[in-house]
C-alpha cells in the first residue's frame, strides 16, 4: 500500500466529529438498543463460551520488549480474621489476598483508542503531545470503553473452516472478497453495532504447540482494505485470534506505515480491536449447529487513562 492509497482509505473511514468533538468511544456508538436486542435474540439454547486465555506466568508473551506474562504474588496467607471464637475445628477464621503484576496487554485484551497514532494525532483529532502522559492518556483511554460497555450481537467469521484448514498460512491477508465469501457461506449478514470475530487459527501456535515465538511472529489477519468494509457496515468492534487482528508480514514492518490496519481502525475509525481471543471451541460449536451469531459480552476494566485492558470475553448462544 502506497502512502497515497493509505491516505485515501483513511479519509474514507475517518469518523472524527461523527459523534461530536468530545467523543471518546468511537464505533461503540453504533451499539444501539436495537443492536443490543439483536444480540439478546441471538442467544437461543443457553450455551456459553469463554474466549479468553489465562492470565498467568505461562502466557503467550516471550519476555522480549516491554510485555511479559502476568506475575501473581500473595499479600496475605493464612491471615487471621478477628479473635478466636473457641469453636470449630480451627477455632479461628483466616483469609488470603493477592496482587498481580502485568502489562494490561499481556494476553486476551482490548486496544483502546489511545493505543496508536500517526502524524501526532489520535482519534477524533486529539493531539498526542497533549493527550499521552506518564500518568495515562488524558483522552481516549480505555475507561470510556468500559463506561459504555462492549456488549452486542457477535458474529464469528471462520476463515479457516471456509478454506478447509486448521490455520491460515502465516502470510495470508484476508481480503474484502474473503469477508464477503465467508458471510455468504455461513449465511450471516453483518449489521450495524455488531462485533465481528475473526478466526485465523493462529492461536493454535500457542494453545496447542506452546510456540510463543511463532505466535508472536509473522501471522495471517485482516488486510488494510477490510477497514472500509467494516466502516460501511458500522461494525462496533473487531476481535481476532491472533496477536494484532491484522496480517503481520516482514514487508509491512518495513513499510512507511507499520500496522496500517491498527491505525485505520483505532486512530481514524475509532474502532476498538480485541486481540488473542481463543475462538476454537466457539468455532466448532458454530460449525456443529450452523449458527454464527450470538450474544457477545466483553467489558474492559475501567483503568483510567490506560491504552488497553485485559478481558475475558463471553459468548452466549
Amino acid at each position: 500500500m502506497t502512502p497515497k492509497d493509505f491516505e485515501a482509505l483513511a479519509d474514507k473511514v475517518r469518523n472524527w466529529g461523527r459523534w461530536g468533538p468530545d467523543d471518546q468511544c468511537g464505533t461503540l456508538n453504533h451499539i444501539s438498543p436495537e443492536a443490543l436486542m439483536r444480540g439478546v435474540a441471538a442467544a437461543k439454547v443457553g450455551k456459553r463460551f469463554s474466549l479468553g486465555l489465562r492470565f498467568d506466568r505461562n502466557g503467550p508473551q516471550t519476555g522480549s520488549g516491554r510485555r511479559f506474562n502476568p506475575l501473581l504474588y500473595p499479600t496475605e496467607l493464612f491471615a487471621p480474621m478477628g479473635a478466636s471464637t473457641g469453636g470449630g475445628k480451627g477455632g479461628r477464621s483466616y483469609y488470603s489476598d493477592d496482587v498481580i503484576h502485568m502489562p494490561l496487554q499481556a494476553a486476551t485484551q482490548w486496544d483502546a483508542l489511545a493505543h496508536v497514532h500517526y502524524d501526532g494525532v489520535l482519534y477524533n483529532g486529539c493531539k498526542a503531545c497533549d493527550t499521552l502522559t506518564v500518568h495515562g492518556a488524558l483522552r481516549n483511554g480505555v475507561e470510556h470503553m468500559a463506561e459504555v460497555g462492549i456488549m452486542s450481537r457477535g458474529v464469528l467469521l471462520d476463515f479457516c473452516r471456509h478454506r478447509g484448514v486448521d490455520e491460515l498460512p502465516i502470510d495470508y491477508a484476508i481480503s474484502v472478497d474473503d469477508l464477503e465469501a465467508v458471510c455468504e457461506a455461513q449465511g450471516v449478514q453483518v449489521e450495524p453495532g455488531d462485533v465481528v470475530l475473526v478466526r485465523t487459527g493462529h492461536i493454535r501456535c500457542f494453545t496447542l504447540r506452546s510456540d510463543r515465538k511463532a505466535f508472536n511472529g509473522l501471522q495471517p489477519g485482516l488486510s488494510p482494505a477490510c477497514a472500509e468494509w467494516l466502516y460501511e457496515r458500522k461494525v462496533a468492534a473487531v476481535g481476532a485470534d491472533n496477536l494484532a487482528v491484522e496480517v503481520l508480514t516482514a514487508e509491512m514492518f518495513a513499510s512507511f506505515m507499520p500496522l496500517p490496519f491498527h491505525q485505520l481502525a483505532l486512530r481514524d475509525m475509532g474502532c476498538p480491536l480485541g486481540e488473542m481471543f481463543n475462538l476454537e471451541r466457539l468455532a466448532q460449536d458454530c460449525a456443529d449447529d450452523n449458527r454464527y451469531a450470538f450474544l457477545f459480552s466483553a467489558p474492559p476494566l475501567a483503568v483510567t487513562g490506560a491504552v488497553g485492558s485485559p478481558v475475558n470475553p463471553l459468548v452466549l448462544k
